[in-house]
């Protein structure tokens, strides 16, 4: 459950979130979205809800978004100034944000650990639901849309499937989606065995 200064700062910055202004409701929509996007996020938050699953991650994107508002206005403009004071605000929420509920060991279709993408390290090899396993690369919120909504996108390497070259693939989820932590050795020694045999296969044909 949220704590009250995690509330008190999602009411707080929903009531000192100034409307956007007009000068930056242009460039294909995208301050608007952005905007939009933060509203959304703020009402979740300030209900005791959490968009994403985990509240520290939906302060990090409301954030993140403040900031990139804060770029595009005006310099010197009453709203820049307003939404650097919120950028801040959302930061330090960032911390006080409950942990989310954890799921036990082994609750994957998979064997391993649920978790959030963002909870991935660089070293392990995870399996998007119904897409592609690989070492982890990264993950980021995509470009919120016209209504706010943003999805997140993760990028699993697939180097493991090919002789040379790094490719990998992005794969988009929706919010509260949990991807599965896997044993990296098992799999690596899996993905060996897998391509040293179709290797085989194709120069035997």
């Amino acid at each position: 459950m949220p704590g009250p200064d995690d509330l008190l700062h999602a009411q707080q910055l929903a009531d000192l979130l100034p409307p956007l202004p007009l000068a930056m409701r242009g460039n294909g929509g995208r301050e608007r979205a952005r905007h939009a996007f933060v509203t959304l996020t703020l009402a979740a938050l300030r209900s005791g809800r959490s968009v994403t699953g985990d509240r520290a991650e939906d302060w990090r994107r409301v954030a993140s978004e403040l900031a990139m508002l804060w770029q595009m206005a005006a310099p010197g403009d009453g709203f820049q100034a307003t939404v650097l004071e919120l950028e801040a605000l959302a930061r330090q929420a960032v911390v006080l944000a409950p942990a989310p509920e954890g799921l036990p060991s082994g609750t994957g279709p998979l064997g391993g650990d649920l978790i959030f993408p963002w909870q991935a390290d660089e070293d392990d090899w995870i399996a998007v639901p119904d897409g592609p396993a690989g070492p982890f690369v990264s993950t980021a919120m995509a470009m919120p849309n016209q209504a706010g909504i943003a999805r997140t996108v993760v990028m699993v390497s697939q180097r493991h499937r090919y002789h040379a070259g790094s490719s990998h693939a992005d794969v988009h989820i929706e919010d509260g989606t949990r991807i599965e932590r896997l044993d990296a050795e098992v799999e690596r020694a899996r993905a060996e065995e897998q391509w040293n045999e179709d290797h085989s296969a194709w120069h035997d044909r």
